[in-house]
C-alpha cells in the first residue's frame, strides 16, 4: 500500500475548500479544516482527515446543521449553555472555546457546556486552544453507545474522552492528555483495520461480552482501567450531559448516521493560572517538573520517559516540515470527494512516502 506525504497547509485549504463547497462559510470551513489538520499533524489519524467523509455527508443529508446560530441559553459570569441545535461539534467548540477564555481572563475560572452537538473532533485541539499561554485548559464530551460496565453485555454510555492542556513554559509548550475512557478509541481499530493491520485482542467485545479482533464482530469497546475508566466515563456524563442538560449517552444516536444529529454534549473550561501563583513561576516549576521527569532511570530498550502529549507534539514538528502522512486508501476517498465537491484535488498523491 502506497502512502503519501502532503503538505499540511496545502491539505488545511483543501479542507477548508471542500467544508465551503458543503455550504459552509469561509471561517466556519476553516474551523472545521483546523481541527482536522491539527489531529493528523499530532498523528491522532483516527480524528483527522479520515473524518472528512462522516462529516460531510452528516452536513449533506443533514445530520448536521448549516443554520445553527449555536445560541447562549443561559449564562452567569463563570458559565455558559450553549445550545448547538444540532450543529457540527467543530463549530460549538469554536464559540465555548472563545467564550470560556474570555471570561476566565477576567474572571479566572469559567465553564462552558454545550448540548445538541455532534462529533467534536480531537479533545487536545480543545485543551490546547482554551490554554493558551496563560491557562489550564479542560474539555470533554460524551458519545453514543460504546461501551458498558465490566462484565456488562450491553452498551450503557460512550467512551466518553476528555483532555487537559498546559503550556509548560518555552520548552514544553503542548503538555496534554488526552484519551477516551475505552482502552482505545473505536477510530484506532478503524485505521488498523483501513491499514489492513491486526486489531489487539483486548480492544473490542463482541454481542455475547467477549474479546474478539474482528472489526466486524465488535459490539463494545472495554473499558479503560475496568470499573475505573467505566467511572471517568461516568465524571464526562457529569460535566458534559447532566450540567448541560443534553442527552444521556444511552439515548443519544450513533454518530455514523448521516441525518440526524448525534445530540452529543461538551464541556470546556479554563482555570486562569494567575488566580493562584505568578504564571511565569508555574510554567518554571511545570519545566523544571518534566526535566526531572526525563532524566528517570529506564529499563534497557524503554527509551526516555515522556511526559503526555510529548509524543505527539514531536510529531506535530516532524510533520509540520515533512507533510502529513496520507494512507492511499484515504488519498482515494478525499480523491473522490474532490471530484463530487469540485475541488482540487491534485497534490493529494504528488508525493510518495515510506513514512508509516
Amino acid at each position: 500500500m502506497q502512502n503519501y506525504s502532503v503538505d499540511s497547509e496545502k491539505l488545511k485549504d483543501f479542507e477548508k475548500k471542500l467544508f465551503q463547497a458543503a455550504g459552509l462559510s469561509e471561517a466556519d470551513a476553516m474551523s472545521v479544516a483546523e481541527l482536522l489538520i491539527h489531529a493528523d499533524l499530532r498523528n491522532v489519524r483516527s480524528h483527522g482527515v479520515l473524518r472528512t467523509v462522516p462529516y460531510l455527508n452528516k452536513i449533506r443529508d443533514g445530520g448536521a446543521s448549516k443554520t445553527s446560530t449555536y445560541p447562549i441559553v443561559k449564562e452567569t459570569a463563570n458559565t455558559a449553555v450553549i445550545d448547538a441545535q444540532g450543529g457540527l461539534g467543530a463549530l460549538a467548540g469554536e464559540k465555548a472555546v472563545a467564550i470560556a477564555r474570555e471570561k476566565a481572563k477576567t474572571n479566572l475560572m469559567s465553564m462552558v457546556v454545550v448540548r445538541n452537538s455532534n462529533h467534536f473532533g480531537m479533545g487536545a485541539h480543545w485543551a490546547l486552544k482554551l490554554a493558551g499561554d496563560d491557562m489550564i485548559g479542560f474539555a470533554c464530551s460524551n458519545t453514543d453507545l460504546t461501551m458498558g460496565p465490566p462484565g456488562c453485555k450491553e452498551p450503557f454510555m460512550g467512551n466518553n474522552p476528555f483532555a487537559v492542556g498546559f503550556k509548560a513554559g518555552e520548552k514544553y509548550p503542548e503538555f496534554c492528555v488526552d484519551m477516551a475512557t475505552s482502552g482505545v478509541a473505536f477510530g484506532k481499530c478503524k485505521d488498523l483495520a483501513k491499514r489492513g493491520k491486526a486489531i489487539p485482542s483486548g480492544w473490542m467485545l463482541d454481542k455475547d461480552g467477549n474479546d474478539t479482533t474482528n472489526l466486524e464482530d465488535c459490539y463494545m469497546m472495554t473499558a479503560m482501567a475496568g470499573h475505573k475508566g467505566f467511572g471517568i466515563a461516568l465524571i464526562v456524563e457529569l460535566f458534559a450531559t447532566l450540567l448541560s442538560g443534553g442527552v444521556l449517552s444511552p439515548d443519544i444516536n450513533n454518530q455514523d448516521l448521516t441525518d440526524t444529529p448525534e445530540l452529543s454534549s461538551q464541556c470546556f473550561a479554563c482555570i486562569n493560572i494567575s488566580a493562584f501563583r505568578d504564571l511565569a513561576e508555574f510554567q518554571k516549576n511545570a519545566q523544571d517538573y518534566i526535566d526531572r521527569l526525563h532524566e528517570l532511570p529506564m529499563k534497557e530498550g524503554a527509551g526516555a520517559a515522556k511526559y503526555p502529549g510529548e509524543i505527539e507534539y514531536g510529531c506535530k514538528q516532524v510533520n509540520a516540515k515533512e507533510g502529513v502522512v496520507i494512507l492511499e486508501t484515504l488519498a482515494d476517498d478525499l480523491v473522490a470527494l474532490a471530484k463530487e465537491w469540485k475541488v482540487n484535488a491534485d497534490f493529494l498523491k504528488g508525493n510518495p512516502t515510506d513514512r508509516q
